[in-house]
């Protein structure tokens, strides 16, 4: 399985960190099989090609459907770090869980909307007519801001139950026997999928009061580069905090 091979490996993880969950239970194998089942629903609406000028379609529609999966995959992998440190399976993270992974299957189908409109910049750079036409046909310039509203909603949901399950980690920082630096890679986790779903909330604030003004859509959409400097000005101070913290706990290279 792709998470047996992903513990030899420290992929996005802290090596300091205790990991408690070695051995997956019947909740994240669940899990697991909720995500195959989102990545086969973008394949859904997929039919084979019969002529060349739909080969040239499905060519182009792989570029939204590789945007999708790598989503679905960094949402996945921040799932599976959780269970991976914590291996919690009391009856709250059961009903966490379950939303969560409620919220990614709602989350697919916008995204893969959303994802497909990249297309609208092929199509003209190919001058392709037809496929110009059916991209037009899918949604009306003033519908775009609902959509920003709809797809801002589920990414929203995910990261702040993401959140959610976070800060239960930390309620139970005593029964985990957490240490100062497992403790504080907690909380920065709390901060970082409080940013990841305060940023597309901000964009769906934007979309729905200035949902009668034009530029809604475009701004609300523009809003996601806020991802860039609050993301790095939370990883640069977190990263700061953290060696600092490694040092005073007389943590060695060797042993990290």
């Amino acid at each position: 399985m792709i998470r047996e091979g992903l513990k030899k490996h420290y992929i996005g993880m802290n090596k300091e960190f205790r990991h408690r969950g070695e051995e997956p239970g019947r909740l994240e194998n669940f899990s697991d099989a909720v995500f195959a089942l989102a990545i086969t629903l973008l394949l859904i609406s997929t039919s084979p090609p019969t002529n060349f000028h739909q080969i040239q379609r499905f060519v182009i529609d792989l570029i939204p459907f590789f945007l999708c999966v790598v989503f679905i995959i960094l949402i996945w992998h921040e799932h599976y770090i959780f269970y991976l440190r914590y291996g919690l399976r009391h009856g709250k993270i059961i009903v966490l869980n379950t939303l969560f992974l409620i919220i990614v299957l709602f989350y697919v189908y916008p995204l893969k909307f959303l994802t497909k409109l990249i297309e609208f910049g092929i199509a003209y750079l190919l001058n392709d007519a037809t496929l110009i036409q059916e991209l037009k046909g899918m949604i009306s310039g003033n519908d775009v801001a609902d959509l920003m509203i709809i797809y801002g909603l589920g990414a929203t949901g995910v990261f702040f139950t993401l959140m959610l399950m976070y800060r239960y980690a930390l309620s139970n920082a005593v029964e985990l026997e957490l240490n100062k630096i497992e403790l504080f890679d907690t909380k920065v986790k709390i901060k970082t999928n409080f940013i990841m779903g305060a940023v597309p909330l901000w964009s769906v604030l934007i979309a729905t009061f200035f949902n009668d003004y034009w530029p809604a859509a475009m701004i609300a959409g523009f809003s996601y580069c806020l991802y860039w400097p609050l993301m790095m000005i939370h990883g640069r101070m977190s990263d700061r905090q953290r060696k600092k913290l490694i040092e005073s706990e007389g943590i060695s290279k060797s042993e990290s």
